[in-house]
């Protein structure tokens, strides 16, 4: 279990979030981005605490929201809270008894069970390498307050008033580079999907593993999601990758003349179905030709 897992085991995610133990999953959303808003990265530009605080509370949601973690963690943050409460009513000689005869039973427990931590620290690593999507909306949300925030200037307020929807744009590129170590052979297409979904809607994605290093390009349907996934994403924990953009041809006038024609058709048939099926494998392809010649460049 890496060293941050640790750290974050330590803490008391319900006094953290200013909630009692049996809080609804709403409560706990709500929470989080009260707290999230405060310390996003965008708002305090020259505060790293900031920063490890918003990575921090991250973490807290994604475990208070993933049923088998969360009841892992209560049974482990009860445990030291009666420990807690007993180690102050008990006098010394008490307390010795206590603590011998509480050692000897995590002993015979340790043998045929899983103790209570231990348990914790699997779901855990459970949670890091199957990179699940638990905070996806939650962080989507905040970044897109704060960025509404940031654009209307200091002083603002948040209106409570739910999002205008924003007219769709081309998709945009962005390329993953990471490397491998021993123990780890690198992401596969769908560690990179779970991984990047959470910034927007991918278009298209290609993935290329060599022997030590791996690369991945990846479409995002909005130039809004490829900028906070470049700005933001560092990848799993212990896995870490790099990420940049992806510089686009500016699209010809026809092509655009031609996906003008199209948008303004009322109803599919089957040539527009065939021909946007046929777009997406020229995509798919052009793609496919980008990574190669970027992993031959880097030879």
């Amino acid at each position: 279990m890496s060293k941050k897992n640790n750290e974050i085991m330590k803490l008391d995610f319900y006094e953290i979030l200013e909630l009692p133990v049996d809080a609804e999953e709403q409560e706990i959303r709500k929470a989080y981005r009260k707290k999230a808003l405060k310390c996003h990265p965008d708002k305090n530009p020259d505060n790293p605490a900031a920063a490890e605080e918003f990575d921090r509370l991250k973490k807290i949601l994604e475990i208070l929201l993933d049923a088998g973690t969360r009841r892992a963690y209560d049974k482990v943050l009860k445990g030291r809270k009666a420990a807690a409460l007993r180690a102050r009513e008990a006098d010394a000689k008490t307390q010795k008894l206590r603590a011998d005869l509480e050692a000897r039973e995590r002993q015979a427990q340790d043998r045929p069970h899983l103790s209570e931590e231990e348990k914790l620290r699997r779901e855990l690593k459970r949670l890091d390498e199957e990179g699940q999507r638990l905070i996806e909306e939650e962080l989507a949300r905040v970044n897109k307050e704060v960025e509404e925030e940031l654009r209307r200037g200091p002083g603002s307020v948040v209106s409570g008033a739910p999002d205008q929807p924003k007219p769709e744009t081309v998709g945009h590129k962005v390329k993953v580079k990471w490397a491998t170590t021993e123990d780890w052979p690198g992401y596969t297409e769908e560690q990179i999907r779970q991984v990047f979904f959470k910034w927007g809607d991918i278009t298209a994605l290609v993935v290329k593993q060599r022997t030590k290093k791996g690369t991945a390009l990846i479409e995002y349907k909005t130039r809004q999601a490829a900028d906070m996934a470049v700005q933001f994403e560092k990848g799993q924990m212990g896995k870490p990758v790099e990420v940049s953009h992806v510089t686009e041809d500016p699209p010809s006038k026809t092509k655009k003349k031609e996906e003008t024609q199209e948008s303004m058709k009322p109803n599919y048939d089957y040539e527009s179905v065939a021909a946007m099926n046929q777009r997406r494998q020229e995509e798919r392809r052009k793609l496919i030709e980008e990574i190669l010649k970027e992993e031959g460049d880097g030879k």
